[in-house]
């Protein structure tokens, strides 16, 4: 059975808003797919940062209806041999087109059944090999949420490029940083386990747990369960990755 769509197009790119480059591939998807609502997720991710990217896919697009087309574009291989994907993620019944580069590797950690095609370049034959999200995914991401069926793009694409699962098996007691959030709380892989657990980060050993932030004290370290069911380590009124000396992919421990 397909996807019903829902019209609606998601962007998460590298572009910033400054160059003209994010307007310009809101108007190639547009452009394919007229009637499409476009939400831009965040234009914001640092230049060629996969991870954060994927990171920032992952946390947006459950909120959106199924049948949405998340349109992800961080691509610091543009113009190489890396291929561009078009995924029907079955389970989640939603569309996803990107480079293969990892930066789906979160929605796919989640995915249950998917499909996965390699678009075909040589239907792009006038493509700038710079700018392939603006002359093939956006007009493919377009088409797509107009109607076309993903496997029309292309073959089966085989094996894809992935990151290291963005959260650790319930019950592991071992795993990292997965996000340094613009709050400075220390997004975790780790799921929460039974009791009143202490997470050690980088040697140092939080123990306070709370249900939210705010049930912390002023300037007190402690941790909680976050919106994405990870563990997250946070200072109340401050930065948790300043007061821990803590970056991204610094391993954590349940104790």
């Amino acid at each position: 059975m397909g996807i019903a769509r829902s019209g609606i197009v998601t962007l998460t790119t590298d572009f910033g808003t400054a160059d003209g480059y994010a307007g310009a591939l809101r108007g190639s998807v547009l452009a394919a797919g007229r009637g499409t609502t476009v939400v831009d997720v965040t234009h914001e991710i640092p230049a060629q940062a996969i991870a954060e990217g994927a990171f920032a896919a992952r946390t947006a697009a459950p909120s959106f209806p199924p049948g949405t087309v998340h349109l992800v574009v961080i691509d610091p291989g543009v113009g190489s041999g890396r291929r561009l994907l078009v995924i029907a993620d079955h389970g989640n019944q939603r569309i996803l087109v990107a480079p293969d580069n990892g930066v789906l590797s979160y929605l796919l950690d989640d995915a249950g059944v998917f499909e996965a095609r390699a678009i075909d370049l040589d239907a792009f034959a006038q493509a700038s090999r710079t700018f392939h999200g603006r002359d093939v995914l956006g007009p493919v991401a377009g088409r797509i949420a107009a109607g076309a069926d993903p496997a029309g793009f292309g073959p089966p694409a085989g094996e894809l490029v992935r990151l290291a699962p963005y959260r650790e098996p319930v019950g592991k007691r071992e795993g990292r940083i997965l996000r340094v959030d613009r709050f400075g709380n220390l997004v975790t892989t780790l799921q929460p386990v039974g009791g009143d657990a202490v997470v050690e980060v980088g040697g140092i050993r939080v123990r306070h747990r709370v249900g939210c932030y705010a049930e912390l004290p002023a300037g007190e370290v402690g941790w909680c369960v976050g919106s994405l069911g990870l563990i997250e380590v946070a200072v109340r009124d401050g930065s948790a990755a300043e007061r821990l000396g803590a970056r991204e992919n610094v391993g954590v421990k349940l104790l």
